[in-house]
């Protein structure tokens, strides 16, 4: 076929459909960020450093990064994507309350579901449930240079909190940050 429709014509139709992927990857972040639910999670403190990749802060999500394997019927394995269902309460805000390798048909309006994918599974001791290290790619955040250890400090007073953007199947992203109930960052969409 190649033979056919020539050398330059097969070049151009290859750099189109790379094109066409990565427009659809660039829309996919935009519309998420621009039309996803906006959830507020509290993060603690942990201390990144790293020389190569800028002014950025690692977080750690309170309520979100271990789960309790009572919150699923099976043990999941690593590796696995989850689909977690948190509700937001008065004392910790959005918190799971399910858990389930496959995204749940039903959830309450009001309930969100987040997917993520099993870091580590493990069982601090005999007599007590598993528990499941998550990673939902929403860990880091780059911000303007110079600004990493303000943020840390932050974290670790305990004032700020990161806006998420939800989308319907789960994938999230980050929109912005939240100190002291002002938002002071926000992510472009472009």
């Amino acid at each position: 076929m190649l033979n056919r429709i020539g050398p330059l014509t097969a070049v151009i139709i290859v750099a189109g459909l790379q094109t066409l992927a990565l427009g659809y990857m660039v829309w996919e972040r935009t519309n998420l960020l621009a039309n996803g639910r906006e959830i507020l999670l509290d993060v603690a403190p942990i201390d990144p450093r790293s020389l190569f990749r800028g002014d950025y802060v690692i977080l750690n999500y309170r309520t979100i990064a271990q789960l309790d394997g009572a919150l699923l019927q099976e043990t999941p394995i690593e590796d696995q994507n989850l689909y977690v269902t948190l509700q937001r309460s008065a004392e910790q805000g959005w918190a799971p309350v399910a858990a389930s390798v496959t995204k749940p048909a039903r959830v309450n309006a009001e309930d969100v579901v987040l997917k993520g994918r099993v870091d580590h599974v493990w069982r601090p001791h005999a007599d007590q449930p598993t528990r499941i290290r998550m990673h939902y790619g929403i860990e880091s955040y780059f911000v303007p240079e110079g600004e990493g250890l303000e943020l840390e400090k932050t974290i670790r007073a305990g004032e700020m909190k990161v806006i998420v953007a939800v989308g319907e199947s789960g994938e999230s992203a980050i929109k912005g940050l939240e100190i002291a109930g002002r938002r002071v960052y926000d992510e472009p969409l472009l």
